[in-house]
């Protein structure tokens, strides 16, 4: 097999009639899809989407989504899929940047589109996925009135791209994250073998489909071992079991914040009633990965990936969950395939167990390249190694600990504190809904920073900081406890409901912000 068509195409031949996708009340099967997905391809390359040319979808969770997705595919071009949350002129870079010609929005991205033809000259056709007549745009549901018949057929092997990914933009312009359909396969097969996908299982998610996570293990995953894909428009807490239990799911694919949600939700007298045998996520609330197996009856099998790195580190299937590890390398499945982690210092040599470095990793299935970017690339697969940028460390059985994103490291005292050890400590206190600290430099840091938290309080929770600092002081050393302290409504997120720590700096002088508290001065800043 050397591309994403031949396994849409064998799927569909082999599993037939078989129930692949389930959104919303639908239920499509591997040939039907491949009928949808050849009527699509039809209809994009009628506009002229051909081998190379890159497509961008702002479309949210749907059968369309994988459609076209797939369809873009087998024209041999390359999807460059767009977050959903952002700005125009954040869109606007993407799409400018991968030299696109051809985007297609969905609903939710339908008010962002006087300022993006403005912004994106170079586009030539702008399509409408799921929108009525009067947007303008060239409706897509007109493909499916097209004869079902396959493209004709593109050569396409493992090194060819499929897709460019980018960053979140935490620090600078976005990169773009070149995949090739070897990274897709590789990772999809390896995805589904270290957690033990099975053919007869039923996969849900309600990741974004734009994310690397979503495509790579729930939908190609499920694709590559013949099971049934259960997808969700979006993420919600009241209803995700009963989701489960609606569609006999026995897998669940969520991110680490869900995970945390679904916990700090009040226990329910069935949360352990649900069909699911298997969480795959980023982890539970730190010590408390067994409490989470416990009270919704499952096994938690740990996940940590990157864009640039989608075949990484994953829980053992049959081994007890390790609190506050994110894992050991993937199982390989794929001819030659290999998957390596390592810990390493400043000078990229490797750190015995215990000590505290740089995750990287080395296998077949990182990312090709970033795009247009040659000094970009050339530093972060430095010696065939790619280099995440995040600090963790290794025990001595090789699990390793995700300590924080490299650039996520408070300097004080002398010491490198990792903001999500502090963040941490603040979310195990019940006075704390969620909480995001920063290194700040006031003018009496003399050079070095002091740690600011930012914190949503849980409710009932009781103003003024004493009883949360000492909560923290409980279980961090001093110089980690947080200097400043502020109240907020709530924290930015991106889609994947990460915390997007830039929009808490937007202001210089943070710790200066009315109403933040200072612990040395035992004040509040004043307006």
């Amino acid at each position: 097999m050397q591309n994403l068509r031949e396994l849409i195409e064998e799927r569909a031949v082999e599993l037939g009639a078989k129930e692949y996708l389930v959104f919303a009340g639908r239920s499509f099967s591997f040939a039907e899809m491949n009928e949808r997905v050849n009527q699509a391809a039809q209809g994009l390359r009628a506009l002229g989407l051909g081998p190379g040319q890159k497509a961008a979808m702002l479309v949210g969770n749907s059968p369309e989504f994988i459609w076209l997705w797939w369809a873009i595919l087998k024209l041999g071009a390359v999807l460059v899929p767009v977050n959903l949350r952002l700005t125009a002129t954040e869109v606007a870079y993407i799409v400018n940047h991968s030299e696109t010609k051809m985007v297609l929005v969905g609903e939710q991205s339908l008010p962002l589109l006087p300022e993006l033809r403005a912004q994106c000259p170079g586009v030539a056709h702008w399509l409408g996925v799921g929108l009525a007549p009067e947007s303008g745009l060239v409706p897509t549901e007109d493909f499916f009135g097209l004869p079902p018949e396959a493209p004709p057929r593109v050569e396409l092997d493992l090194d060819d791209p499929a897709g460019i990914l980018y960053t979140s933009g935490t620090t600078g312009f976005p990169k773009g994250v070149v995949h090739t359909h070897g990274n897709y396969l590789r990772t999809a097969a390896s995805f589904a073998r270290t957690c033990g996908l099975e053919p007869q299982d039923r996969l849900l998610t309600a990741n974004p489909l734009f994310h690397v996570n979503a495509q790579y293990y729930s939908c190609l995953g499920t694709l590559y071992k013949g099971a049934t894909f259960v997808l969700a428009e979006k993420f919600s807490a009241s209803r995700m079991w009963g989701w489960t239990r609606e569609h006999r799911v026995n897998k669940v694919v969520m991110l680490l914040p869900l995970t945390t949600i679904l916990y700090n939700r009040p226990p329910q007298d069935d949360d352990a009633d649900n069909p699911v045998e298997l969480v795959v996520a980023g982890g539970a609330p730190k010590g408390h990965y067994a409490d989470f197996e416990r009270r919704f009856g499952v096994k938690l099998q740990t996940l940590y990936s990157l864009t640039e790195a989608p075949l990484a580190l994953m829980g053992v299937l049959d081994q007890p969950v390790k609190d506050a590890s994110v894992g050991v390398p993937m199982v390989p499945d794929w001819p030659g395939l290999t998957n390596e982690v390592a810990i390493v210092d400043e000078q990229d040599q490797p750190l015995p167990p215990g000590q505290t470095g740089q995750i990287v990793l080395r296998n077949q299935a990182v990312m090709k390249e970033y795009f247009k970017d040659p000094q970009a690339t050339a530093e972060a697969l430095k010696g065939g190694w790619l280099h995440t940028g995040d600090r963790g460390r290794m025990d001595e059985e090789a699990w390793v600990y995700f300590l924080g994103r490299g650039k996520d490291v408070i300097r004080k005292k002398g010491e490198n504190i990792g903001a999500v050890e502090v963040e941490n400590a603040l979310a195990a206190s019940e006075m704390v809904a969620e909480a995001a600290v920063l290194g700040v430099m006031p003018p009496d840091a003399v050079g070095e920073e002091e740690i600011m938290a930012f914190v949503v309080r849980a409710n009932g929770a009781q103003p003024g900081w004493e009883a949360l600092i000492a909560h923290c002081q409980s279980c961090l050393a001093d110089f980690k406890v947080p200097r400043f302290w502020l109240a907020v409504d709530a924290l930015p997120k991106n889609a994947m409901n990460r915390v997007v720590k830039n929009k808490l700096r937007e202001r210089e002088d943070l710790e200066n912000t009315p109403g933040t508290y200072d612990r040395q001065t035992q004040k509040e800043a004043q307006a």
